[in-house]
């Protein structure tokens, strides 16, 4: 029996979004694979990003909840400071992937994301199919 190698990824807000709208993209898809398999992590920057356009109260707490119950990884300080570094070094790069690039160095987490400029930031691995 082979061995898995064990991971876990974050997702970009895109990808959340995507999944929330039960859009059936290939991205959507993934991070419903992630989550099954407890290989997803999110951090606040992305939860705020989510939230911050719910308009229904209802849906915004069960949102939270939900985000709540998943792992959590926390911006520090250094994720800050190596982020701002990564949008410097590939310009255009949005805020939340220049901290996920971070987040991802920092932790060793995979991620999932549509952005394509990514792959131009080192030391980052993606989250691709597995199956593939």
């Amino acid at each position: 029996m082979a061995k898995m190698m064990s991971f876990m990824a974050i997702a970009d807000s895109s990808i959340w979004l995507d999944y929330f709208e039960n859009d059936k993209t290939k991205y959507a898809f993934l991070l419903e694979t992630l989550i099954k398999g407890d290989k997803i992590v999110i951090c606040g920057y992305t939860i705020a990003k989510i939230l911050k356009d719910i308009k229904d109260k209802e849906a915004l707490e069960n949102l939270l909840k939900g985000f709540l119950a998943l792992p959590y990884v926390e911006i520090e300080k250094e994720d800050w400071i190596k982020a701002s570094k990564i949008i410097f070094e590939v310009k255009g790069l949005p805020l939340e992937m220049g901290l996920l690039c971070a987040l991802s160095q920092r932790k060793n987490l995979k991620i999932l994301t549509k952005n394509k400029e990514v792959k131009k930031v080192k030391g980052i691995k993606l989250y691709e199919d597995e199956k593939k």
